[in-house]
C-alpha cells in the first residue's frame, strides 16, 4: 500500500465505495452520508493523501482538518492480512508527517463500537480516551489524540 496524491478521481472512487463501518460512524458523528463525508473532509483538509494498493486501486483517503486527523476507506482497505500490516507500517509515518506539518497535537473521535479502529489507533501511538456522547446522535465515541 502506498500514500499518493489525493486526486479528485481517486477520492470520488473511495467515496463511492465507502465501507459500511465508516458510513455508520460518519452518520452517527455528523449526520452525513459516507460519500459526502469523504468529499467534504477532503475539500476541507490542509493535508491529504489517498491510500492505494500496489496495483493502484484507491482504498482509502486520509487527511487533517485543523488539528483533526481522519481516514475513511473502502472494504478493500483491510481486506487482507498484508494490507492491514502495510496500513500499520505506513500509518505510523503518515501520523508523524501530520504531526510535523501541523506542529501541534492531533486527534479526533472514533465510534466506541469500532474495536478494530481503536486497536489500530493505539498501535499508531494515539492515546484513546473513555467513551462519551458525541455528535448529533449522542452515540458513544472515544476521543483520541497524539502529541508531538
Amino acid at each position: 500500500m502506498n500514500l499518493v496524491e489525493a486526486t479528485e478521481a481517486k477520492v470520488i472512487y473511495v467515496a463511492s465505495n465507502i465501507r459500511r463501518d465508516d458510513e455508520i460512524e460518519v452518520w452517527l458523528s455528523h449526520h452525513v452520508d459516507g460519500p459526502t463525508a469523504v468529499l467534504e473532509s477532503w475539500h476541507a483538509s490542509q493535508l491529504s493523501a489517498v491510500i492505494e494498493t500496489e496495483d493502484g486501486l484507491p482504498v482509502g483517503v486520509t487527511g487533517v482538518v485543523g488539528d483533526r486527523i481522519w481516514m475513511l476507506g473502502t472494504s478493500e482497505l483491510t481486506a487482507t492480512t498484508e494490507r492491514r500490516l502495510h496500513l500499520c507500517k505506513k500509518g505510523r509515518g503518515w501520523v508523524q508527517h501530520c504531526l510535523d506539518t501541523v506542529g501541534a497535537p492531533i486527534g479526533n473521535y472514533v465510534y466506541a463500537k469500532n474495536r478494530r479502529s481503536i486497536r489500530w489507533l493505539r498501535f499508531l501511538g494515539f492515546e484513546v480516551g473513555t467513551p462519551q456522547p458525541y455528535g448529533p446522535s449522542a452515540a458513544l465515541f472515544r476521543p483520541f489524540w497524539k502529541v508531538i
